[in-house]
């Protein structure tokens, strides 16, 4: 019978990469809960229509790479995630939480997403990420609350050689005019674009600029900066950004061409990389998002917040050598010799867990010498041997693992020292 193997561009985690994964996400979660933001949690998969408003008609996400389809003939489409901001705004919006003037909301997810697209190191089909979004706050000091907690995030993990770029696209009026300085720009220079980029200059001009294709790069250059046609408004709400940031001693670069791959975006844009990674260098971006949730049938309130994926950090830290803390909680093994130590172990092994000590035995009948290297292999820190004359002495020996170290105790003093030593 012909094996089946994992689907085209998705992998496992397998138990001796899980302690990286949980590392990087309670990471997440505590630096998250320090600024105040609490986590949500939103379903895999949402109506098409709300990706389609949300994340834009003519981005490449939606124009390629999401994963649609009808569960039913009589069912409405559906589509797995792509991103995460616009589940979480289409929950914000239905359970109330921004109805009221005034209202702010803070939040936090970790989660996979799903795109259609040529699977590479770190861009998986699925992928999964640590976000934040934060509404009802217009203030410049909102954006920078969220970039500092992203590279708190980073430096927390252990990510070098970190760099900040950030924009601004403006509001609307200055996008538009940005737009429209853009496209005059590039309409004499399109035969040298590619050719997504030549639908690009008609449907979406923005996203020339994020373009890695050689061509588009070279098109490019010289091309008009978005704070050149920022309004007096976003003007302002960009320099305080750039204040917050030098007083909080975060370093930054200004990038007049920086985009992102979402139409949402306003006003203030930024994008971090890390050494380690090559070209395609970036680990994490965001920005603010005035209009969304009033294009996904809220009241007009004001949003900003970030995403980061975690299979690209993980490749930064293994590229940048960083060692990921493993499991502090020893493990302890239990040994027995003969039927009734087995027996007496499994009761002896269920007393520890409860008393929160991590413990496992090999619950096949090998021997002795054969259960000692299962405990070598699953790295234990502790052995515990019982035998028939340990039983009767109503005690156990306890074996340190890495010292060799041999001590005779009693089961009611193994809790005490198994933590203190």
């Amino acid at each position: 019978m012909a094996q089946i193997k994992a689907p085209r561009g998705t992998a496992d985690v397998l138990p001796s990469d899980s302690p990286k994964w949980q590392f990087i996400e309670q990471t997440a979660r505590e630096v998250a809960e320090l600024y105040h933001f609490s986590e949500i949690r939103t379903p895999i998969y949402e109506a098409t229509e709300l990706f389609h408003r949300g994340v834009g008609e003519t981005t490449d996400i939606v124009q390629k790479e999401t994963f649609t389809f009808r569960p039913r003939p009589e069912s409405e489409m559906i589509t797995l995630r792509p991103e995460g901001t616009a589940g979480v705004v289409r929950a914000v919006i239905e359970h109330g939480l921004i109805a009221q003037e005034g209202s702010r909301v803070k939040v936090y997810y970790i989660g996979p997403n799903f795109r259609y697209e040529r699977p590479q190191k770190g861009r998986l089909r699925i992928h999964h990420q640590f976000g934040v979004e934060a509404f009802g706050i217009p203030a410049p000091e909102q954006d920078v609350e969220c970039i500092l907690l992203q590279m708190e995030f980073y430096r927390r993990c252990g990510v070098k050689e970190l760099a900040l770029r950030i924009n601004s696209l403006g509001d609307a009026e200055s996008k538009a005019r940005y737009r429209d300085a853009l496209v005059a720009y590039l309409t004499p220079r399109k035969d040298s674009l590619s050719e997504d980029s030549q639908r690009r200059l008609v449907e979406n001009p923005l996203r020339i600029l994020d373009s890695k294709d050689p061509r588009d790069k070279e098109a490019c250059a010289g091309a008009p900066a978005a704070g050149d046609y920022l309004s007096d408004r976003s003007r302002a709400h960009f320099e305080r950004v750039k204040e917050l940031l030098a007083d909080a001693e975060a370093d930054f670069v200004v990038d007049g061409n920086l985009v992102r791959g979402f139409d949402y975006y306003s006003d203030t844009l930024w994008e971090v990389t890390a050494g380690g990674l090559g070209a395609q260098n970036a680990i994490g971006g965001g920005g603010r998002y005035d209009n969304l949730v009033e294009s996904l049938g809220g009241r007009p309130t004001p949003g900003v917040g970030f995403g980061s994926g975690i299979e690209r950090l993980l490749i930064a830290l293994e590229a940048q050598k960083v060692a990921i803390a493993q499991r502090c909680r020893p493990l302890v093994w239990l040994i027995s010799i003969g039927d009734a130590a087995r027996q007496h172990n499994w009761k002896l092994m269920r007393q520890l867990r409860e008393q929160g000590v991590m413990a496992d035995m090999d619950l096949s009948p090998r021997s002795p010498k054969s259960q000692f290297k299962v405990a070598d292999r699953e790295k234990a820190d502790w052995c515990i041997v019982v035998g028939d004359s340990e039983i009767s002495a109503g005690q156990v020996k306890l074996k340190n693992m890495a010292t060799g170290e041999e001590q005779t105790v009693t089961p009611a003093e193994l809790v005490s020292r198994l933590t203190t030593k």
